[in-house]
């Protein structure tokens, strides 16, 4: 990633922690360039919304509950995707970035049209591998996609459902899915 873009990427990843709506004029300006070169580097807003998004769960999130399970920890899969659930669940900013704008979030965190889905496939794909096969005898890109899944419908339940977010309950089929 060019120096640029990273500043750009990080820029709105600060607007995001500090709960505000990514505003690509502002994060042109905090960088010190015009929007039309955000266009060129980055995308379209919702691209940096994801970029942003997806660099605090790549350095910061991910990291940290990985670290928090480390080998040999029971049900080691299922307790760092709970961390996961936990942590999106209880973590203001992102709440706040959620409610804001629902189908938005929702589009840029759970379909083809950016590409944090298939960034998060890929990452608890690779969590999977590391581990013991478990119960279900599934190849590893289909069992990532339900577990995926399966973590945005408690992280998202008030979104989708009016329920709920609970990371406990999600931890339960992960561990029956996982081992």
């Amino acid at each position: 990633m060019d120096q640029t873009r990273q500043q750009l990427v990080r820029a709105a990843r600060h607007a995001l922690i500090a709960g505000e709506p990514v505003d690509v004029g502002k994060v042109a300006a905090e960088v010190g360039v015009d929007r039309s070169t955000v266009f060129r580097r980055v995308g379209r807003r919702d691209r940096l919304v994801a970029d942003a998004l997806w660099e605090t769960t790549e350095q910061i999130a991910w990291p940290r509950v990985v670290a928090e399970h480390p080998p040999g920890t029971e049900h080691r899969a299922a307790s760092i995707l709970r961390a996961y659930v936990q942590l999106l669940i209880d973590e203001p900013w992102f709440r706040a970035f959620l409610h804001r704008d629902p189908a938005r979030a929702l589009r840029i965190l759970t379909t083809s049209e950016q590409p944090n889905q298939a960034r998060m496939l890929a990452l608890v794909r690779e969590l999977i591998q590391t581990e013991p096969p478990g119960p279900v005898d599934l190849p590893s890109d289909e069992l990532a996609f339900v577990v995926v899944r399966v973590a945005e419908s408690f992280i998202y339940a008030d979104l989708i459902t009016g329920g709920t977010p609970d990371a406990d309950a999600a931890y339960q089929v992960f561990v029956a899915l996982l081992g």
